[in-house]
């Protein structure tokens, strides 16, 4: 007797052993789960004896962005010229892509800071005539915006240190855009933007009656570019925005809303619309990784000395009711 409950006391001891190993495991699991889905994917890269920074390896970070534009006289550049992310894919425009690994992204780092000493720069913007455009150059290091402009200089007297330094940064915008030289493919955009101005000029043959019921054009326009300013001398009231100055915001369109879109445009990403008795024309902006997550549009254009981000309007467009009809 005292054999058999040995033996049962003992399978009891092994049962209970068993559960408590297991629960220590899956909290260990668990434990382990959460630290991974909470890192911030940031790392750190020494540059020198001197210096080292950080930087996020994210996917959907952008750590290096250029634009071109910004002189008074200017077009509009609906997109960056190119973007490059933590995890060393690049999008030149919205066109196509391609990806660096990490060594290269790092070296490319090294020598934009270490070589070109971009972040010691006692001068971030060399424009000396303002109405032309210039390459801005984004670096987000350090948890922090950098921002330089590289335009037409040197047409006054500078100081030699100027020169230099202007030089410099020419010179990290060609590493830049020769690190980028790689395999590309064509870039494709999980959302789009809708973009809207309202026209005069339109033919009435190519235009398409507009086919959402979620809002209408005025509204869109409205929200995107305000009302149009009073104009009874004018044949053609329109304003600068979306033709050479961006907007106030964009639309972020829903799946179903660009499908019907696309549908009309058969495919094409610009088109003319029609709705009572106006017209407009309106253009499918793809957007970028960090642009989706952050509800953010980056565009650039005319008249403009530093970048400010397009907020995307989500859900609900604002019921407006201004547009001028057409003559």
């Amino acid at each position: 007797m005292r054999n058999t409950h040995t033996i049962i006391t003992s399978k009891y001891s092994f049962v209970l052993c068993f559960l408590i190993l297991s629960t220590l495991l899956s909290a260990c699991d668990l434990a382990a789960s959460l630290s991974n889905g909470n890192q911030d994917h940031t790392t750190t890269l020494t540059i020198n004896s001197a210096q080292s920074i950080t930087y996020s390896t994210s996917p959907q970070a952008i750590l290096i962005r250029t634009f071109y534009g910004g002189g008074l006289y200017g077009s509009l550049e609906l997109s960056p010229t190119t973007s490059i992310y933590g995890d060393g894919t690049f999008i030149l425009g919205t066109e196509q892509t391609g990806k660096v690994d990490s060594n290269t992204l790092q070296q490319l780092l090294q020598t934009l800071l270490d070589t070109d000493g971009l972040l010691n720069l006692k001068r971030h913007q060399f424009v000396d005539i303002q109405d032309q455009n210039a390459m801005f150059l984004e670096l987000m290091l350090n948890g922090k915006q950098e921002e330089f402009v590289y335009g037409s200089f040197g047409n006054q007297q500078e100081s030699t240190q100027d020169m230099a330094e202007y030089h410099r940064l020419g010179q990290a915008i060609t590493t830049i855009n020769e690190t980028l030289k790689g395999p590309t493919h064509s870039y494709k955009a999980s959302a789009f933007a809708l973009l809207t101005r309202q026209i005069f000029n339109a033919d009435p043959a190519q235009t398409i009656a507009w086919p959402l019921a979620d809002f209408t054009l005025v509204q869109a326009t409205d929200s995107e570019c305000g009302p149009l300013p009073p104009d009874d001398t004018s044949p053609n009231k329109e304003t600068s925005c979306l033709k050479y100055t961006i907007p106030h915001s964009a639309i972020l369109l829903a799946p179903a809303q660009l499908e019907s879109l696309r549908g009309q445009l058969n495919g094409q990403q610009q088109g003319f619309f029609t709705e009572g008795g106006l017209y407009y024309s309106i253009t499918l902006r793809p957007l970028l990784p960090d642009e989706l997550a952050q509800k953010m549009l980056a565009m650039f254009g005319s008249n403009q000395s530093t970048f400010n981000a397009v907020p995307l309007i989500t859900g609900a467009v604002p019921a407006t009711s201004t547009a001028t009809p057409a003559g």
